[in-house]
């Protein structure tokens, strides 16, 4: 009975899979609900490619799983990822069917796959992955995710021996991942001259030592808990790093990627986003431990977010604009992404569309997380003006007061509307505008850009 439900699952995804994409042009995780609704256990089901790697963490995923993706399939390999649909089980199981047999067998040499932190019962129990890449464990969602110690366990409880996990060596929080349990391999980035010797961000989730509770000590840091932590009073270090990263230069955007074989690489990285330093040096490491060559790998490297709209920079009638996804409910995300105005001296507007724009639709917005973002960037001379948008704007400039920021160069619109006409009334041509936007306000970003073009067009 199990089976004829699993083929009739297939079948039914695979139909609602090309009608979907011939109807609205773009993934869904329709095809996998109506599976799962079929057949449970449909994930169990389908015999996995050879090589299975699955990447999780609060911040990176998206942008590391399609980094390995473009590398792979640069390598030769056929790879299934679920970058058009979500990261959960229905998504993968979306995925999956657009690229097996009626039997359920995955006809690619190998799948990428991104994995929600939260839904890792529901994924690792189904099947098993060859490698885990996990790049990092932050305090996240209040509401949904608690604390990062709570989804540490929801990783750690579902990881099978048979896996060899990709961990962040210098994040000494899913750097513990896996004790005990199965192969565990280390990538890390050294001291950089942005390296601190305290944590100079308003969130530090270590300071206590996790294996004995004593006040832990910090070689550098390099933001928040993600440095070199070291414990005095029983000695507990993060284990050495098979890749590691290297000489990163923030002016010119480079870094040297270092295997584990004394073998080396000069990678581009995007001016301004730390973040993708990191991403970028645990997808080669997955690269490496898959046995990719490095001239694959050298000629792959791309701007991790130039496919997925996350990062864009165009230019509206001699107005430069450049959107860029700021998690929301996420402040390590939002305080990194808010670092990338300090990375060029060009005069700036900057939008804040951070807050949940679907508020009055999801109703459960907690917006405590906006004070433990920092906002500091948006004290610097070269933004001249800080607009936020949505029905909490009074809520954000509240916090911005508070955190000090200069409340004259604050103007606020609770209307989305009323806020692109206004970025386009007051734009300059010259100044850039900076839009942060959280991922449902994908809209009212093309409201800004659509009105800057028209002002073009009426002049």
């Amino acid at each position: 009975m199990g089976k004829l439900r699993f083929l009739l699952a297939v079948i039914i995804g695979k139909i609602s899979a090309f009608l979907l994409d011939k109807i609205f042009k773009r993934g869904t995780n329709t095809p996998g609900i109506i599976m799962l609704k079929i057949c449970p256990d449909a994930l169990s089901r389908f015999v996995m490619p050879k090589t299975t790697i699955c990447v999780t963490g609060t911040n990176g995923k998206t942008g590391t799983s399609n980094l390995l993706t473009h590398i792979i399939r640069n390598s030769g390999k056929t790879v299934v990822n679920n970058s058009k649909g979500s990261n959960m089980a229905p998504g993968l199981a979306s995925a999956l069917v657009t690229q097996c047999t009626l039997s359920g067998k995955v006809t690619a040499d190998v799948a990428v796959l991104e994995v929600d932190e939260r839904s890792s019962q529901y994924i690792y129990t189904e099947f098993t992955p060859d490698y885990i890449l996990c790049t990092n464990l932050f305090r996240d969602s209040i509401m949904r995710n608690g604390h990062s110690g709570f989804i540490f366990d929801k990783i750690n409880d579902y990881l099978n021996e048979k896996t060899t996990l990709v961990l962040n060596g210098n994040d000494g929080i899913s750097g513990l991942l896996g004790e005990g349990i199965c192969n565990r391999v280390f990538y890390s980035v050294n001291k950089t001259d942005k390296s601190t010797e305290t944590c100079v961000d308003t969130v530090c989730d270590l300071i206590a030592c996790p294996k004995c509770n004593h006040k832990l000590d910090y070689e550098f840091f390099h933001y928040n808990h993600i440095g070199v932590p070291k414990c005095s009073h029983c000695g507990f270090r993060m284990p050495q790093s098979r890749f590691f990263a290297s000489d990163v230069d923030f002016e010119n955007g480079t870094f040297v990627f270092n295997g584990d074989k004394g073998e080396s690489l000069v990678l581009p990285f995007q001016k301004g986003n730390f973040f993708n330093v990191f991403n970028i040096t645990g997808a080669c490491a997955v690269c490496r431990l898959m046995g990719i060559d490095l001239d694959i790998i050298e000629n792959s490297i791309e701007d991790l977010s130039s496919k997925t709209g996350r990062f864009e920079n165009k230019k509206y009638n001699g107005v430069e604009v450049i959107s860029m996804l700021s998690k929301n409910q996420n402040p390590i995300s939002c305080s990194q992404s808010l670092k990338y105005l300090e990375s060029t001296d060009n005069e700036k507007d900057v939008v804040l569309l951070i807050t949940d724009s679907n508020d009055k639709v999801h109703g459960h917005e907690d917006i405590s997380w906006i004070y433990d973002t920092d906002f500091a960037p948006l004290n610097n001379e070269n933004v001249k003006t800080v607009y936020v948008g949505g029905t909490r704007c009074y809520d954000v400039a509240n916090c911005l007061e508070i955190k000090g920021i200069d409340i004259a160069k604050l103007v606020l619109f609770e209307n989305y509307d009323d806020l692109a006409q206004e970025v386009s009334k007051k734009s300059i041509v010259g100044r850039n505008i900076i839009v942060y936007f959280e991922l449902y306000a994908t809209g009212v970003v093309e409201k800004i850009k659509n009105a800057l073009a028209q002002k073009g067009d009426e002049n």
